[in-house]
């Protein structure tokens, strides 16, 4: 089959869990991505075949807040002007399927255009208080479009283990599936490393985590390796960088330098989270001000016991209690390596395998018989 991966591409997160579907599927079917900005260009660095398009929204923020409105309401992103743009390279290319990634603009042109399409995501449920008159519609309309694709694909382990549970809502369509990553991780033996990795990503608004973790490595001599997801990030820490900090501006190698770290600084992003305790490892994570999907997935992992959930608003004056809590309290090292532990029994790469042979199958018998295939697909593990 034709499939057509569509990348929401704000953050690395939604990138690397659709490169590990792209990677697992295109050993039996044609394989092509749509992204856009920064995650278009780390598609094709790993050498995929990708179509550029446009972002619905953008991520804005400042001093470590998140701002939903800014990001929502902007002249120059817009959700019709991403429809339009993949109807002519939906037309183009002509799959047989489509999987968006939290890409709902592609979802509305998967409707349009009467394709198959499966959701992957982390969320569909949320509980704030502030412009809630926004995000409740929203989130209530992008439920009547998850329950209308063929499934909707949570990349996280089965409850009572699901960093994401705060952020969900079940439907009939929901199946978990287990971590989505990039790395084979058959024959991975656990090790605990000898430095701190650092992943912030590439948002100005975070760089103050970044700052904060130099000054606390040049006083506590701390080995620590800082990929930064910008270029122009990785410039500004280098200008005031410890002789101990390795700033690394983008990388296609994040598997090795997860394996060999001993814990891991981030924010509350799922994606980041789900890699850390694929490979046994502890968090500091510090989710984003008023972002309230990262709160919750640190809720979940202050609750497991895997790490440490901070806030940006006294980070001056916990993360360096952190560091050492993680360093000293072998509670975290034996609980995160637990989950991924679970995670061995809950693969994602062969899960969403086995859902799009089920599909594929089903697909045949209908065009056999000529009955339609039902939307109610759900896979089970």
């Amino acid at each position: 089959m034709k499939i057509l991966i569509s990348v929401c591409g704000e953050g690395f997160g939604h990138t690397t869990r659709c490169l590990a579907i792209g990677d697992e599927l295109s050993k039996e079917h044609d394989i092509k991505y749509m992204a856009y900005g920064k995650s278009l260009d780390f598609i094709r660095k790993c050498n995929y075949d990708a179509y550029e398009t446009y972002p619905e929204i953008r991520l804005q923020g400042q001093d470590g807040k998140f701002d939903i409105k800014r990001s929502i309401f902007n002249n120059k992103y817009n959700p019709t002007k991403a429809v339009k743009r993949e109807l002519e390279l939906i037309k183009q290319y002509k799959p047989d399927l489509i999987i968006s990634d939290c890409k709902y603009s592609t979802v509305v042109a998967s409707k349009l255009l009467n394709i198959p399409f499966y959701i992957i995501t982390n969320q569909n449920y949320t509980e704030i208080d502030k412009i809630k008159f926004i995000v409740y519609p929203v989130i209530r309309l992008l439920n009547l479009v998850n329950k209308q694709a063929e499934g909707v694909i949570i990349p996280d382990l089965p409850m009572p283990y699901t960093l994401c549970e705060y952020n969900l809502t079940m439907l009939n369509n929901l199946s978990f599936i287990g971590p989505l990553v990039r790395y084979n991780l058959k024959d991975y033996d656990y090790k605990q490393g000898d430095y701190i990795l650092s992943v912030i990503g590439g948002f100005e608004y975070r760089y103050r985590i970044l700052e904060l973790l130099n000054n606390i490595s040049k006083r506590k001599d701390l080995k620590v390796k800082m990929v930064c997801g910008s270029y122009e990030v990785a410039e500004k820490i280098n200008k005031i960088k410890s002789p101990n900090v390795e700033v690394i501006p983008l990388t296609t190698d994040m598997e090795s330098l997860i394996k060999n770290c001993s814990f891991i600084v981030c924010h509350g992003g799922h994606s980041t989270l789900m890699e850390a305790i694929t490979f046994g490892k502890p968090v500091i994570s510090i989710p984003d001000l008023d972002h309230p999907e990262q709160e919750n997935n640190v809720k979940k992992v202050n609750e497991l016991k895997c790490g440490i959930g901070l806030s940006h608003r006294d980070l001056e004056y916990t993360l360096e209690g952190a560091i050492d809590e993680i360093i000293n309290n072998g509670i975290y090292f034996k609980n995160a390596k637990k989950l991924s532990d679970i995670c061995k029994s809950h693969r994602g790469r062969d899960n969403i395998r086995k859902i799009v042979k089920e599909y594929e199958e089903k697909r045949e018998n209908s065009s056999k018989t000529g009955i339609s295939i039902s939307k109610s697909l759900k896979f089970k593990i």
